[in-house]
């Protein structure tokens, strides 16, 4: 009996030890708690808080604030008192105190069920101005609207705000999360890539650090590339680096100097390993409260990106897939068909638009018709799903019941659907389907 309970405490003892400990925002600083820590089970304990005044009324209260959140402190009115109470009450908003008190339940009635502290409030008992704040340029409150361009001249009183405040943090949570799945769970090793090196001919342009030696340069590298592949071929076959990636593009309006990248090196691997290492990896890292993520990943080859969207790097949230209707047509006695079927690649490809008579008009229709002859010389015709079901088009004369009905099942046509066709040799009736494809979202 003896050996099962031993085995049992050394399994209890296991399990604690990995079990990642809650963070402790206390240690290594003067504080007791945190501005978003106390409650009911905190009364009567005497405790230090540190933060900004949120704000002040009366010079009855005032509320703290720091990263965890917010808690209420009470100003005493006392005579013995006083000195704490004309601090307290004459320190501007943003002020950065520190509050020494009794933790004590709020008066019935006067409980704040939005505050998560709102249970308590602190009784002040010494307090001190660690720094006085000046008049800003702006609240610290997100209800308060402020430009763009104000926000980045004073971005470090932007950064207290709650968005910021949490997203930093979320990157931090996520990032640590990847390095966990890729060094603890997967092997990978860690390394930092020199941030200096040799220009690199190709790709993106690259900013240049001069060096003390005339006429010499550094260059800052784009991407971690030629290190990684050095790393391989070192033997280091699973590799990782949380990188900084600079690109001298700045007259490019969809890039940016710097950015970060999670960068990957693997050597032995084959396209499948590595959509389940990244599937993998997103789907550990992903942030709880923004729920979960399925695995494995919709996803498609090049040729079917192509041939059913137009463009390699798609939004399928739009549906509009290009349809070949090639063998739904190639019985009907329409000329221009037949002609367009008998090249060596002929095709007939067609794009439906979801409820296209509300949102195109005849003018609209024109101007993609005149843009794909102008652009791809492609002749564009369109056919309208009108009200009773039936089809409008110059086709529809040439089309019998039961090829009209092919028709509307092969594009899933619904009322008020319009759908745009182009005949042809295959490369000139991708292009302009294509290019509708694209442009048509």
């Amino acid at each position: 009996m003896a050996l099962p309970r031993l085995l049992a405490r050394a399994l209890h003892r296991a399990a604690a030890v990995s079990a990642p400990a809650a963070p402790d925002f206390n240690s290594f600083v003067v504080r007791t708690n945190t501005c978003g820590e106390l409650r009911s089970a905190h009364v009567g304990q005497k405790v230090t808080l540190y933060g900004w005044i949120q704000y002040q009324r009366q010079g009855l209260f005032l509320v703290l604030r720091d990263f965890q959140g917010l808690t209420q402190i009470i100003i005493p009115q006392d005579e013995a008192h006083s000195h704490v109470k004309k601090l307290l009450s004459n320190a501007p908003v943003e002020s950065v105190v520190r509050v020494t008190g009794i933790v004590s339940p709020r008066p019935p009635g006067q409980e704040n069920p939005k505050m998560p502290t709102g249970d308590i409030e602190v009784k002040a008992e010494t307090a001190e101005i660690l720094n006085f704040c000046k008049k800003l340029p702006f609240e610290i409150k997100d209800f308060i609207k402020k430009s763009e361009a104000l926000r980045m001249q004073y971005r470090y009183l932007d950064l207290r705000s709650l968005q910021l405040q949490h997203n930093l943090r979320l990157r931090s949570r996520v990032v640590m999360r990847m390095r966990e799945y890729l060094c603890n769970l997967h092997g990978f090793v860690d390394v930092e890539t020199p941030t200096l090196f040799k220009r690199t001919p190709g790709g993106a342009k690259e900013f240049l650090v001069p060096s003390r030696e005339a006429g010499k340069f550094y260059s800052l590298p784009q991407s971690p590339q030629q290190f990684k592949q050095l790393l391989m071929v070192g033997g280091l076959d699973r590799y990782f680096q949380v990188a900084r990636c600079y690109r001298d593009e700045g007259s490019r309006p969809d890039r940016q100097p710097e950015f970060t990248q999670i960068d990957i090196e693997m050597s032995f691997v084959d396209q499948a390993g590595i959509q389940r290492l990244i599937e993998g990896l997103l789907q550990y890292s992903w942030p709880e409260e923004r729920g979960s993520i399925t695995t494995p990943f919709p996803s498609m080859t090049y040729e079917e990106a192509l041939a059913e969207y137009g463009t390699d790097k798609p939004d399928t949230r739009f549906g509009m897939k290009i349809v070949d209707i090639s063998d739904v047509l190639r019985l009907s006695d329409i000329q221009f068909v037949q002609n367009a079927l008998s090249y060596p690649r002929g095709t007939i490809r067609a794009i439906c638009i979801p409820q296209g008579m509300r949102y195109l008009k005849n003018k609209d229709l024109e101007s993609l018709k005149e843009s794909a002859k102008s652009q791809f010389n492609q002749e564009i015709m369109e056919i309208i799903c009108r009200p009773d079901g039936s089809l409008k088009s110059l086709l529809t004369k040439f089309l019998g019941e039961k090829q009209q009905l092919e028709l509307i099942q092969a594009l899933n046509m619904q009322v008020d659907d319009v759908v745009l066709l182009a005949a042809g040799e295959h490369k000139q009736v991708v292009g302009g389907i294509s290019w509708l494809a694209v442009a048509l979202p």
